[in-house]
């Protein structure tokens, strides 16, 4: 009996090993399985970095500007030159009137002295004709240059018509030149006359425009200086 025994003891033994062998198997397969479980922590890195990123601060407020067009830049160059060109000639042009009004008083005057001499009464010396000659000869050529300073002068803005002091000055100009005008054809004219009653009618007329020409020439100059 002793030999059963033994053997009923080896059975059950290796039944109860077997149950248990049996009972650990399961258990340990998902311990095999759970290896791979770091793998979605790996995949939670690209997530993070395609995430947007936060709005910044730094934004412009206007559009952006365009670029400068190079006819328009051109244009503006030109401009600056022509105003600077006018400004210039403008200065001088004020130089020259007055230049223009000294003159024209020192011809006014001793046109004058020479008229006293001429009809005053006293006898005719002649000692001032040469000089009022040469006078009118100077102020018609500064005259005219100073004229054409201002008419050569570039003009790059438009202007409205309207009446100010430039007109003014244009309009005593005009007088101005209409009297020079005048007087170098009457003044020939007055010296051919030489010794007929009619001179001295000629030479005051010369001495009437004389002075409206001086007037206009001052009031001309004026205007734009006072």
């Amino acid at each position: 009996m002793r030999p059963a025994c033994q053997l009923r003891a080896l059975l059950l033994g290796a039944l109860i090993g077997g149950a248990a062998l049996a009972q650990t198997t399961p258990a340990q397969a998902p311990v095999a399985q759970s290896a791979p479980s770091p793998a979605p922590v790996a995949q939670s890195a690209p997530a993070q970095a395609v995430s947007p990123a936060p709005p910044s601060d730094d934004f412009e407020l206007l559009p952006p500007e365009k670029a400068p067009d190079p006819a328009e830049v051109a244009r503006g160059r030109e401009l600056s030159r022509e105003l600077s060109q006018r400004r210039s000639m403008l200065q001088l042009h004020q130089l020259g009137g007055f230049a223009t009004v000294g003159a024209m008083v020192a011809t006014a005057v001793v046109g004058q002295l020479n008229y006293n001499d001429k009809y005053g009464g006293g006898g005719y010396s002649g000692r001032y004709i040469v000089t009022h000659r040469w006078l009118g000869i100077g102020t018609t050529a500064l005259f005219a240059a100073t004229g054409l300073l201002a008419v050569l002068a570039p003009s790059p803005l438009p202007k409205e018509s309207r009446l100010d002091t430039v007109t003014l000055h244009k309009v005593a100009m005009v007088v101005a030149a209409a009297g020079i005008v005048a007087q170098i054809i009457l003044g020939p004219i007055t010296a051919s006359k030489e010794g007929q009653p009619s001179q001295r009618d000629f030479a005051l007329a010369h001495q009437v425009i004389g002075y409206t020409t001086l007037a206009a020439t001052s009031t001309g100059f004026a205007v734009l200086v006072f």
